[in-house]
């Protein structure tokens, strides 16, 4: 496919013919015209016929600007439709800038600017299995040269690139809020084959660790501050407040069917009946405070005012919310904890309900 188009050039106007005056158009289409006949090998256009073109059409170094760099970008293009620059390419493009009356600066600084989105895709496919091998960074180091491409800024490219690969995946485990010792791993040696001097270690990290280890592995029982059953192992403790759900009336408001009837001036007697009508609502009432205790068989608490004991074969279910977790249990009304780190104390709650 051809880099370039032949075109037809463009008739003088009338004024044109009168006042003995070129169209300066013509001179982007003869210019290009020659790109066209010579594309193969550029060499073979004199940069002596370009003068004459110039003073034929009265063309000053600013005029068409856009129109010749488009030209340059054009066939930097072609050249790199394989992603590379070969030293007889290089080459044809210096000799073109010289046509189109272009600087060498422009055109370096046009192959730098295609060789480092060149660089990008280069990385990309050398991270998309999470690690760097010396040959591919070798193949980097080649690109990094042939287009120029300072340290500074192929160092920024594959940095940002491989942090966004390593954080893609690290957001994708905080998403779920969970993290098997396989995922670690898998971070880990991320890290490790893609030469990336980093840990990732913190309270995010080391919280998730913990959730997955509480619904995947072995309980570790913790040494129980009270007494309990020989067969009885404590898991969690915490402090907490016990609410208890509650209806109290709102409102009173009374009606019915009646008639009204007239006794005499001012008085009156109404027939039927009246009934009030009680508005009521439900709310969390306080109870106590205290700590709370989850073994393998039961939820204990120790409050201020007295000691309250759950069996866990009387817990029906229970549901989470941003700031406790509520017990539906067999009979009886549904205490509420209101606990700060409710996510942790339901992780216990729901292995312990599951093994027991």
């Amino acid at each position: 496919m051809s880099v370039y188009e032949k075109k037809e050039l463009v008739a003088q106007s009338f004024f044109q013919k009168l006042f003995k005056k070129q169209p300066k158009q013509n001179y982007m289409i003869e210019l290009e015209n020659k790109l066209f006949e010579n594309e193969n090998n550029l060499f073979a256009i004199q940069l002596s016929d370009i003068s004459p073109l110039k003073e034929k059409y009265k063309i000053s170094s600013k005029d068409f600007q856009y129109e010749r760099e488009f030209l340059l970008n054009s066939y930097i293009t072609h050249c790199l439709w394989d992603e590379h620059l070969s030293d007889d390419e290089k080459s044809q493009l210096q000799y073109l800038a010289k046509i189109l009356d272009l600087s060498e600066d422009f055109l370096n600084k046009r192959i730098t600017e295609e060789g480092k989105i060149i660089y990008k895709k280069k990385v990309q496919l050398v991270i998309a299995d999470n690690k760097i091998e010396d040959s591919e960074k070798a193949e980097l180091d080649a690109l990094e040269k042939e287009f120029n491409i300072s340290d500074s800024d192929s160092t920024e490219i594959l940095g940002n690139e491989v942090s966004s690969k390593i954080q893609s995946y690290v957001d994708s485990l905080l998403a779920k809020r969970r993290i098997s010792p396989d995922e670690e791993k898998k971070l880990n040696d991320m890290l490790s084959d893609m030469h990336v001097n980093a840990s990732f270690s913190g309270d995010g990290i080391t919280r998730f660790r913990k959730y997955w280890d509480i619904e995947n592995a072995e309980l570790v029982p913790m040494q129980s501050p009270i007494n309990i059953q020989k067969s009885e192992n404590m898991y969690f403790s915490a402090t907490i407040d016990w609410y208890e759900e509650r209806t109290r009336t709102t409102t009173i408001s009374y009606g019915g069917i009646g008639a009204k009837f007239k006794i005499c001036k001012g008085v009156y007697l109404r027939a039927g009946s009246i009934a009030p009508i009680r508005n009521t609502e439900e709310y969390l009432k306080f109870i106590d405070s205290g700590t709370i205790y989850f073994t393998n068989k039961r939820i204990i608490f120790m409050g201020e005012h007295g000691n309250k004991i759950i069996p866990f074969s009387k817990i029906l279910s229970f549901t989470p919310y941003a700031d406790g977790i509520e017990i539906d249990k067999e009979t009886g009304k549904k205490p509420f904890f209101k606990y700060e780190d409710c996510e942790l104390m339901g992780i216990y709650l729901a292995r312990l309900l599951k093994d027991f």
